[in-house]
């Protein structure tokens, strides 16, 4: 009789927990990629210095699911065609490994570069006005929030086919000052493979396509990995205004919804009595 009573008081923990275990099986299996999630560390991606919803800022933990082929991601080229966009700009952003810093890059596919013998080519080019091809300089006009020029060179990677990556707030950042300026054309070097050096992003370096977000919690990890020394002050520092304002009012609300007195309230509203 005590072990049934002893279940009876733990029935909300335990349906909790399961529910927890449901949800991260389903997403695992849904992503094809173990954790089926990841947080953001820096700014690279941000739109403003306040938080914004629908956007990828520091301590955002994005959802990752595999990218099988890559015709699985819609890049920035053919967003803009087909009106198509996600976290506040057009195409999808992937995460991948990234050999300069040897880490995990979270950043927006431009476009997929391939080649016809030594010229560049891209996927999804149908001579768009925006879009210009100057032998080894690919420029895309009005790109962006701060609707910056972009400028890609890539005679140092011919024949080499993949994703050309930018950081959204990367290209809005650089200045004519920054070094990454290219005043004949008015554009801005702010591509991940010429600021790197790295190729472009093959298939298999990839390590998934963003999908979904939820904001805020990552910022638990981060200040973790902040006492320990692997969170740099450069990035603690620009998390954007009222980020820990909605972390702390989501952590209530959790809770709320955690111990809030279901049985009570459902027999007080039970034994309520009824008009006649």
């Amino acid at each position: 009789m005590s072990n049934f009573i002893n279940i009876r008081e733990h029935r909300k923990s335990i349906i909790i927990l399961i529910s927890i275990i449901i949800i991260l099986v389903g997403l695992t299996v849904y992503s094809g990629v173990f954790p089926p999630a990841s947080v953001v560390e820096s700014y690279s991606m941000e739109h403003s210095n306040k938080w914004q919803y629908g956007m990828i800022d520091e301590g955002t933990i994005v959802m990752v699911k595999k990218i099988s082929n890559v015709d699985n991601v819609i890049t920035y080229v053919q967003g803009r065609t087909e009106n198509y966009s996600t976290y506040g700009e057009y195409g999808n952003v992937i995460l991948y490994h990234n050999s300069a810093l040897g880490l995990v890059t979270i950043h927006r596919a431009m476009f997929y570069l391939t080649w016809n013998g030594t010229n560049p080519e891209i996927e999804g080019y149908t001579n768009q006005s925006y879009i210009h091809i100057y032998h080894d300089n690919i420029i895309l006009d009005n790109v962006g929030y701060a609707h910056k020029n972009l400028i890609v060179n890539v005679s140092s990677y011919k024949g080499d086919s993949g994703f050309i990556t930018v950081g959204d707030h990367n290209l809005a950042s650089l200045g004519i000052n920054s070094g990454y300026y290219n005043t004949k054309y008015n554009a801005s070097y702010a591509s991940d493979q010429n600021i790197w050096g790295i190729k472009p992003v093959s298939l298999n370096q990839t390590v998934g396509m963003a999908w979904g977000y939820i904001p805020w919690f990552g910022l638990i990890k981060l200040n973790i990995l902040r006492v320990e020394g692997e969170w740099p002050m450069e990035y603690y520092t620009h998390v954007p205004e009222y980020s820990y304002l909605g972390l702390a009012l989501s952590i209530i609300a959790a809770l709320g919804i955690i111990i809030m007195p279901y049985n009570k309230i459902y027999k007080k509203l039970k034994n309520r009595p009824k008009n006649s």
